[in-house]
């Protein structure tokens, strides 16, 4: 009996630990545009095709906490979202974003894919907003699956793209934007080298490829209201491609409205490892997605997120999974007065190097401190002005020349 006793008050002493490890997670599904809840909505939280619940006529729904690290979210009409289980657990709404029903659909040849891409590339560099600094969000995460603690990291920034170095870096790859920070702040720290980042960027200076055209098959459609050009590329059997993914283009100008690209996670299980910085690393999971807004006829990004997910193998056969999540968007322009002179790499390393400049919540977009950004909130427009580039007026050169006019008087007396 008295053994009993014992094994029953040393069972309770661990039934609070077990039942905060499966805590389920609460949370609600809206519509991006208008903010109603949306119902019957799948959300997706295991590997097997059991692990799903619907939300119900609230868009709310709940699942176990033990899920996997990302949770999939599907409705007919609106277009698949994946998010990160941590994230889920700290921002419980999910806004899910319409997808237009595209018609008739035709696969393109390898050409005509990579004509086209080409072409809605340029358009939209050439289409940036130019020599007017955008504020950005940041939230970034990294998680090991050797240690319970976690990297979270806020940063607001700005970007800015010279008009000039655009116009000679046109035709390269990279967008040359300058970065500068206005504020950083870690709310988690833990001791992760940075090289276990592998050289992870935050903002899409790199438009997103699929590679050659070639090892995929790409699919042409329309959107319903024939405002879209959409794209659904798939990795064709025994090729090079490793990637599915949609790109959506701008009719009107065939400029890029979004790029989303997920990797096909059988082809990334076949690819080898690679040595990094004394250590065996390969890419398990790559997910990444952005989109542009337009304002007053140029284009700015809006929004860009990446999910990755590493394998590395130390010298002693020790494996460790490392994931890092980082979502950044626009929040309009900015006060010149608040952006710091220290430019910003681009690059996720940095985020370790810089240390806390604020106390303050700057991410809550309802501070005081964040007028322009409650604007840009509300109106979803920049304020940019007249960004068309234009002569300079008799007015700057008379002005230009007011310190000559009296040097010029002075030497016609002497």
């Amino acid at each position: 009996m008295r053994k009993n006793f014992f094994l029953i008050i040393f069972s309770s002493l661990f039934i609070p630990l077990s039942a905060l490890a499966q805590t389920a997670i609460h949370g609600t599904v809206i519509d991006k545009d208008t903010n109603q809840p949306v119902s019957d909505v799948i959300v997706q939280y295991g590997a097997t095709s059991r692990d799903y619940v619907y939300t119900d006529t609230n868009g709310k729904f709940s699942i176990r906490g033990n899920s996997e690290d990302i949770i999939y979210f599907q409705c007919i009409g609106f277009k698949t979202k994946s998010v990160l289980k941590t994230v889920l657990q700290q921002q419980p709404t999910v806004a899910l974003e319409l997808n237009p029903v595209s018609l008739n659909p035709v696969v393109i040849s390898p050409y005509d894919a990579d004509m086209l891409l080409s072409e809605v590339m340029l358009n939209t560099k050439e289409k940036l907003v130019t020599d007017q600094p955008i504020g950005y969000l940041l939230h970034f995460l990294q998680m090991k699956s050797t240690d319970s603690l976690q990297n979270e990291i806020y940063l607001k920034y700005t970007t800015t793209l010279s008009q000039k170095q655009l116009k000679k870096d046109l035709k390269k790859e990279r967008v040359p934007y300058i970065y500068n920070i206005i504020d950083i702040r870690r709310l988690q720290k833990t001791v992760t080298p940075t090289s276990e980042l592998y050289g992870a960027e935050y903002h899409a200076s790199y438009l997103f490829t699929f590679g050659k055209s070639e090892n995929n098959e790409t699919t042409r459609s329309y959107s319903s209201d024939s405002s879209l050009i959409i794209l659904q590329i798939e990795p064709l059997k025994d090729k090079d491609g490793w990637a599915s993914g949609e790109v959506r283009i701008n009719k009107d100008d065939m400029t890029i409205s979004s790029i989303e690209i997920e990797s096909v996670d059988s082809i990334l299980d076949l690819q080898t490892y690679k040595k990094y910085m004394g250590k065996k690393v390969k890419a398990l999971r790559k997910v990444g997605r952005f989109q542009f807004a337009k304002s007053n006829g140029k284009y700015y990004m809006k929004e860009c997120y990446t999910y990755y997910k590493f394998r590395a193998i130390d010298e002693f056969d020790r494996e460790e999974d490392i994931t890092y999540y980082c979502d950044v968007n626009c929040i309009g322009t900015v006060d010149p007065k608040t952006i710091k002179k220290r430019q910003l790499s681009g690059f996720c390393q940095e985020l370790f190097y810089f240390p806390d400049s604020t106390l303050s919540e700057f991410w809550n977009a309802d501070s005081s401190s964040n007028t322009d950004w409650q604007n840009y909130k509300y109106t979803g427009e920049l304020n940019l002005g007249d960004n068309t580039p234009r002569s300079n007026g008799v007015g700057y050169y008379l002005k230009k020349s007011m310190f000559a006019i009296p040097l010029f008087l002075l030497l016609l007396l002497i």
